[in-house]
């Protein structure tokens, strides 16, 4: 089953300011692991359980580090597609 986040939820994920965050509860991306195999949207819902539900806010190393999507795509579908490049 497929967890839904609100606009709200979503848009707090966006804004979250990594200069108020403790680096030691974000996770490296460096340990996120998903099976390719696994359809896009299982794939995706793994990466953002193990991003503890923010795929906008990730450290690699000791940096933390924010992204941010520009244009008209929802998020879900640029991530689907990375993840279908990324094999």
């Amino acid at each position: 089953m497929r967890e839904k986040i609100t606009a709200e939820q979503y848009a707090q994920m966006k804004e979250t300011d990594i200069r108020d965050m403790d680096p030691a509860t974000v996770p490296d991306i460096r340990d996120i692991h998903v099976n390719p195999s696994l359809p896009p949207v299982e794939r995706i819902q793994k990466v953002a359980r193990q991003m503890k539900g923010n795929p906008f806010v990730y450290r690699c190393g000791g940096i933390l580090v924010k992204t941010s999507f520009a244009g008209t795509r929802p998020l879900q579908a640029v991530l689907e597609e990375c993840l279908e490049h990324s094999k």
